[in-house]
Order: C-alpha cells, then sequence, then structure tokens
C-alpha cells in the first residue's frame, strides 16, 4: 500500500487540514473527506463559491494564510501552487505532521473503487463529467471529482456517490497523475503545455502518460484519440489494451450535424451502428469529449440507451462555452480556455452560433504558459473578428513577467497584429477596462467571449447584466 493509500488514525476520525480550500480539486476532496467523517478545516485567501459551500458541509475555513490556521489537524494537503514558504505549510513541517499532496488524498479516496481517470491537454473537465453522468444514468452512483461546477452535479464539482466507482480528473501537468492506478486511463489528447515540470522537455511529459498507461490494472484498459499524432505512438508503444475514438477508432463520430444548440451524430463501434446521439453542447470538441466517455461506457458495460439517454439530457460544466446571457441577438459566453488550441475550439464554437461578429477578450494565463506557446498564442488572437488581450492573469505562487503582466500582454498583442496583418488586436489592459471597451463596442448580433481562468469571467457576468439587463444564474 502506497503512503497516498495509507489508512486513517484508528483512534479517531482523520483530521485533514486543507490549504487552498478554494480551489476546485481542493473544495471536492475537502467535501468527499467531510462525507466519509473525517474532520476537515481549510485555508483561502478569499471567499468563494467553494468555500461556502465547504463551510455549509461543516468545515471551518480560515480566510488568509497563518499557521494557527492548522489547529489540531493531524494532516496538511497542499497542491503545486502552494509556495514552499507558505507559514501553515511551514507549521506543518516543524510540528511533524504528515504532509500530502492533493494528488495522494485522491489517490486515497479512490483507492477501494475502480477508477476512471482522465488526462490529457485538453477537455479532461467535460469528458470526465459526461463519464459521471452516464455512470449516474445506469444507477451506479459514482464517486465524482472534477474541475469546475457542474449542473448534472447539482452545480457542484462533486458527486459524492456511494457506489463502487469513482470518475476524476487525473493532472498531468506537475506529473501527480502517476499517482493513480485505474482501470479506465483516459488520455483526450496530448499538446506541449506545463513544460516547467518537466524540465522544459515534452518528450518527458509524453514518457509520464506511457507510465500512466501502463499502471492501468490487469483488466483494465486505456481510451485514447485516434487522431492526436503524438498519442499514436503512445497507443503503439502501450502493453495496455486500448480503445481509441475518432477518425479510423474503435467508436467513431459520422454524419456530424453542428447546430446552434449542440449537435447530432450517428455513432458506431467498429464499423457497426449504435445509435443516434443528440448533444447540447455546442462544436466539434464536444462531439470528440462523448466519443470518448462512450468508449468508457461500452468498456464498463453501461448499455448504449443509457449512455445516449445521459448525454442528450447533459447540461455541462460552468464556464466551459457557459452562455452568460443571451438576448436581443447578442450572447456573451464565459469559456475557461487558456491554451490556444482551447481558444480556437471555443471561437470555432462561437461561429457556429452566429452569423455575427465573434468577439473575444483573452486573459493569458501564466507567465511559462505565454512563453512557451508564443506563436501559438500570436496566431490564435488573429482567429476572432475583434480580440482584447488583458493583463496576463498570475496566479498566487507562480512567476511573473519581467515587464510585468501588463508589458508581456502588450508584447503578446503587439506580435499578433505583426504576424497578422489586419488582424484587429488591441491590449485592453484590465478586465474593468476591458468591460468599458466592450461597452462601446458591442452591437446587436455579437458573440462576446470571456477566455481564461482568471477573474476575466467576472467579464461576462458583468456584460451580461449592463448590456443586456441578464443576472446570470448560480
Amino acid at each position: 500500500m502506497t503512503g497516498a493509500q495509507a489508512e486513517a488514525d484508528p483512534k479517531g476520525p482523520s483530521r485533514i487540514h486543507f490549504i487552498g480550500i478554494g480551489g476546485y480539486s481542493m473544495s471536492g476532496l475537502a467535501l468527499a473527506f467531510r462525507a466519509q467523517g473525517a474532520v476537515v478545516s481549510g485555508s483561502d485567501h478569499r471567499r468563494s463559491e467553494r468555500t461556502l459551500r465547504c463551510e455549509a458541509a461543516g468545515i471551518r475555513v480560515s480566510y488568509g494564510h497563518d499557521a494557527a490556521n492548522i489547529g489540531n489537524a493531524t494532516e496538511v494537503v497542499f497542491s503545486t501552487d502552494v509556495p514552499p514558504d507558505n507559514p501553515e505549510l511551514a507549521a506543518a513541517r516543524e510540528r511533524g505532521l504528515s504532509i500530502r499532496h492533493r494528488s495522494e488524498m485522491l489517490a486515497r479516496l479512490i483507492g477501494p473503487r475502480r477508477a476512471v481517470c482522465v488526462t490529457g491537454t485538453h477537455g479532461k473537465t467535460t469528458t470526465t463529467s459526461m463519464v459521471g453522468a452516464i455512470l449516474m444514468e445506469a444507477g451506479w452512483d459514482p464517486l465524482v471529482l472534477v474541475g469546475a461546477d457542474v449542473a448534472d452535479f447539482g452545480g457542484q464539482n462533486v458527486h459524492l456517490g456511494k457506489g463502487g466507482w469513482a470518475v476524476a480528473e487525473a493532472d498531468e501537468s506537475d506529473g501527480s497523475f502517476l499517482r493513480y492506478k485505474p482501470d479506465v486511463a483516459v488520455v483526450m489528447n496530448l499538446e506541449p503545455e506545463h513544460l516547467e515540470h518537466y524540465g522544459g522537455r515534452f518528450s518527458a511529459v509524453v514518457e509520464a502518460v506511457d507510465r500512466f498507461v501502463a499502471q492501468v490494472v490487469p483488466g483494465g484498459v486505456a481510451v485514447m484519440s485516434a487522431e492526436d499524432p503524438v498519442l499514436a505512438g503512445v497507443v503503439a508503444r502501450a502493453a495496455t489494451p486500448v480503445l481509441t475514438f475518432g477518425a479510423l477508432g474503435d467508436v467513431t463520430a459520422e454524419r456530424v450535424s453542428l447546430a446552434p444548440d449542440g449537435s447530432t451524430f450517428d455513432v458506431a463501434w467498429r464499423g457497426d451502428p449504435l445509435a443516434t446521439f443528440h448533444l447540447r453542447l455546442p462544436g466539434r470538441h464536444n462531439v470528440d469529449n462523448a466519443l470518448a466517455a462512450l468508449a468508457v461506457a461500452r468498456h464498463v458495460g453501461v448499455e448504449t440507451e443509457v449512455a445516449a439517454r445521459a448525454l442528450q439530457n447533459f447540461l455541462g460544466a460552468r464556464r466551459r462555452f457557459e452562455t452568460v446571457a443571451l438576448k436581443d441577438g447578442i450572447r456573451i459566453v464565459d469559456d475557461y480556455a487558456v491554451h490556444p488550441t482551447e481558444i480556437r475550439a471555443t471561437i470555432q464554437a462561437a461561429r457556429q452560433l452566429t452569423s455575427g461578429r465573434v468577439l473575444a477578450v483573452v486573459q493569458p494565463h501564466r507567465t511559462e504558459r505565454v512563453q512557451n506557446l508564443w506563436p501559438e498564442f500570436q496566431d490564435v488572437l488573429a482567429e476572432a473578428d475583434l480580440t482584447f488581450v488583458t493583463d496576463v492573469y498570475i496566479p498566487p505562487g507562480t512567476a511573473a513577467p519581467a515587464d510585468g503582466a501588463d508589458g508581456l500582454a502588450r508584447r503578446l498583442a503587439d506580435a499578433g497584429r505583426a504576424r497578422r496583418p489586419g488582424a484587429h488586436i488591441e491590449y485592453s489592459g484590465s478586465v474593468d477596462a476591458s468591460i468599458a471597451r466592450l461597452l462601446h463596442e458591442i452591437r446587436a448580433g455579437d458573440t462576446v467571449l470571456a477566455l481564461g481562468a482568471g477573474d476575466v469571467s467576472r467579464l461576462a457576468s458583468t456584460l451580461g447584466e449592463r448590456v443586456l439587463g441578464c443576472r446570470p444564474s448560480g
């Protein structure tokens, strides 16, 4: 048994403190352990829907970081983004407490269950949610943990199922997904990303995925895209049985019809027709996400009719092409896209919804990502009819650019215009300044996209209220 799967203290309930409990993964873990009877506490730098959700579940949440916050906890949990000099982490070391990475706690949760773990550069959250929704529709009551709030899980980022299956995102960004030994390992795609955790080498990311696939338990499978050129090598090297999705894969979509209200497509399994499927989510990328979920369903034994019903009713995760407001021909969409491929997919999905303009507000996320993907960002900024680039969002504990969040953003906007002459790309500064700029720009027929992982989400809700008088729910 690994340290991540260590048994709880037999003398009483576990006492666990989560640093950064307001994060999606951390709050989900905290709620899951609280539901199992652990005494849970946590801290974060500000209140949020997720910290309030934890408090409502009986979890003590402290705001601000201080050594006293850990109280009488015997275990302290941190994520990769928590800096080494965090006072709570330092106090835990001084007191000799058990210090666990969040991935260790997830491994402990899923240890007694059969597990589906989803990794890849794009599509993890939606695909994980789809698999969870399918198993819920089948009556299997899985434990599901995802990196977003999901309407199908009561608007939460966790479904505290008591069944024998667990479904979770497996984060490849820091290599922590190698702590899991799933029954089904899903790899959606693979592009250069998070290279700062892999010595700057994309080959090291690929090698980690090879190891992840090799850790599937006997009798399990890996599910991978048949269209991703990098994954073709992973499939060829894998000793683990592999199911593929996409063109020329085991599960394929044919006669795909993309529409503003979603998509319709026929699914075949190794050439044999299965059924016609309907999705409420727009975009071809969501068809691929559904195919991955269907490959999982097929392997674990969920009937096709059940999977079709679950996907037809699937409402999706918040901030994954979430329409915040729609009125008088103007649509405002909030999306978590941070990678150029994700930004492009979101813009393309918006094109399917409107014959009018697509206006994108891009909030670059993390210095390393922008610098490592500089040419890709330059290209994608020209995809919309008008793109505003905000100051780079720098999460706590991560490196700031030498010329500041504004300097890097200005250079990016300038480089995008230089690369694609005639493209309408502007540096807009803060989120508030971007809102002010859009209030003068937006007109009937426009679709506005708020793209990024930081406070750019506030732009979508503010515009919805000020332009259309629509107050977002939740």
